[in-house]
C-alpha cells in the first residue's frame, strides 16, 4: 500500500490562496489560480483538490476557473466549498469534476444531502470531516460547531460516500504535523468506503508514512507543497 499526495489550491477571487486555519486575511496569496494549477500540472501531478472559498463564504464563486482547470488533463479533480443543493452539485460534475466535496450540508440537512447523492450518485461524493481539537465537527467556514467526531462517522457509516476527507483545522496551514488521534477515527469507517484522505499540517515524510500506516490512501498538502517542503513528491511506498 502506498499514500498519493494531493495538491491543494483554496480560490478567492480567482487567486490561490492558503490560510491559516482557514481565516480571511490570514496566510499567503500564491497568484493567479488558473496559472497556480498548470505548473502543479507542469510538475507530473495528475490529481487536484480545489476549494471555491468564494462559493463557501456566500460571495460568488469560481466555477469558471474550475471548469479550465479541469480542462488542463488532471485525471482527477476534486472541489468544494459551498455545495449545498443538487443542482450546483450536478453542474459541477458536468464541468468534468470528479468528485464533489460535502462537509457543512451534511451536518446541517441530511434530506438534502441525501438528493445531492441521489442526483449526482454515491461514487461522486466525498464527506469532509473538519475537526478540532474538542473532536468536535465545525461547520459554516468553521466557525460554528456542530455534532462530535464520533456521531459523525456515524452518520457517514449510514450514508456510504466514496470517500471521507479528515481535516484536522487546528493545524491547517501551520505545517504543525498531522493529529495522531485520526488512526482511531479513520479506522471506524466502514470498509465501503474506499477513499481516505487526510488534510492538516501536513509537513513531511514521515508524516506521509504515518498517514499510510494508519490506512489513508491520500493527502492533501497545501502549505507545505507551496514552501517547497513537499514539492515534486508525490508517492510514498
Amino acid at each position: 500500500m502506498s499514500i498519493e499526495i494531493i495538491p491543494s489550491i483554496d480560490i478567492s477571487n480567482g487567486n490561490a490562496v492558503k490560510r491559516i486555519r482557514g481565516k480571511r486575511g490570514s496566510g499567503i496569496t500564491i497568484g493567479d489560480a488558473k496559472k497556480v494549477a498548470e505548473d502543479i500540472f507542469s510538475l507530473g501531478y495528475d490529481k487536484i483538490h480545489i476549494i471555491d472559498l468564494d462559493a463557501a463564504e456566500r460571495i460568488g464563486n469560481n466555477e469558471s476557473i474550475i471548469r479550465e482547470i479541469v480542462k488542463m488533463g488532471f485525471k482527477y479533480v476534486q472541489v468544494g466549498g459551498g455545495i449545498d443543493d443538487p443542482q450546483k452539485a450536478d453542474r459541477l460534475v458536468s464541468l468534468g469534476v470528479s468528485r464533489i466535496i460535502l462537509s457543512t450540508v451534511v451536518f446541517s440537512n441530511i434530506d438534502v444531502t441525501r438528493n445531492i447523492i441521489k442526483e449526482v450518485g454515491g461514487d461522486k461524493i466525498i464527506v469532509s470531516l473538519d475537526y478540532n481539537s474538542s473532536a468536535t465537527i465545525m461547520i459554516k467556514g468553521w466557525n460554528l460547531p456542530s455534532v462530535s467526531i464520533y456521531d459523525a462517522i456515524d452518520l457517514v457509516n449510514s450514508i456510504e460516500p466514496n470517500g471521507v476527507i479528515f481535516t484536522y483545522i487546528n493545524n491547517e496551514g501551520l505545517m504543525r504535523g498531522i493529529d495522531a488521534k485520526v488512526k482511531e477515527y479513520v479506522a471506524m469507517l466502514n470498509d465501503a468506503i474506499r477513499i481516505r484522505e487526510y488534510s492538516g499540517g501536513v509537513n513531511s515524510i514521515d508524516d506521509l508514512k504515518l498517514l499510510k500506516e494508519y490506512g489513508f490512501n491520500y493527502a492533501i498538502v497545501g502549505m507545505a507543497f507551496y514552501t517547497g517542503r513537499l514539492k515534486g513528491v508525490s508517492i510514498v511506498s
